[in-house]
């Protein structure tokens, strides 16, 4: 059970902690342990726009961070390649390959759910619990604010990897199901998923998920 908590503007100094929650999910299937995890950082690094739309939940009893959740407007960016192109002269390139791939494949999925995207919605690019209760917190939280700032609907982009039934469950609406085809195989398709909520309408019954 969680004690009291704040909601703060995420600091970049605590993103290994992030990259910890999501590393099992996403590493890729090739290279050495600092190279996967680079990857998984670049990932990460993706999905944080340069925004105030960046959060994280702190316990307040002793500052631990608890949760993160970053968002992204229309026309927001990244600094994700200035660092990819520092930090990845290390690595040899056909470790980097993997690299490409990703950055690809989060550049369709982004532009994509964006392309339905108003000026008055908005999009959760990525959130992440390091402790039972509090990506439901965080979320709970942070739905609430950005209904009284005035953003009408939440969309966000997954795939067959992730639990994408518990949008389903939790009253977000599919609006696009599609197969990405650099990542199936013969025998299984690869899925891809775009959800939409209705931020006017209470944001209830969220539990710990990575987006």
């Amino acid at each position: 059970m969680l004690g009291k908590t704040n909601i703060k503007n995420f600091e970049i100094q605590n993103l290994p902690l992030i990259v910890d929650v999501v590393a099992p999910l996403w590493c890729p299937p090739i290279g050495t342990e600092e190279f996967k995890r680079f990857n998984v950082e670049y990932i990460v690094r993706n999905n944080i726009a340069q925004n105030d739309y960046r959060f994280e939940l702190i316990d307040e009893t002793n500052g631990e961070i608890l949760a993160a959740a970053f968002f992204a407007r229309k026309g927001d960016k990244t600094i994700a390649d200035e660092w990819f192109n520092k930090e990845s002269k290390r690595f040899p390139k056909d470790f980097l390959v993997a690299s490409g791939m990703s950055k690809t494949y989060l550049e369709l999925m982004d532009n994509r759910t964006l392309e339905m995207m108003n000026k008055d919605d908005i999009k959760l690019s990525l959130f992440a619990s390091r402790k039972p209760g509090a990506g439901s917190t965080i979320l709970s939280k942070l739905f609430t604010r950005l209904r009284e700032e005035g953003w009408k609907k939440l969309y966000l982009w997954t795939d067959c990897d992730c639990n994408w039934q518990w949008y389903i469950k939790h009253g977000f609406e599919l609006v696009l199901e599609d197969t990405y085809e650099p990542f199936s195989s013969e025998n299984e398709d690869y899925k891809v998923y775009i959800y939409r909520k209705n931020l006017l309408s209470d944001a209830k019954g969220y539990t710990d998920e990575t987006v």
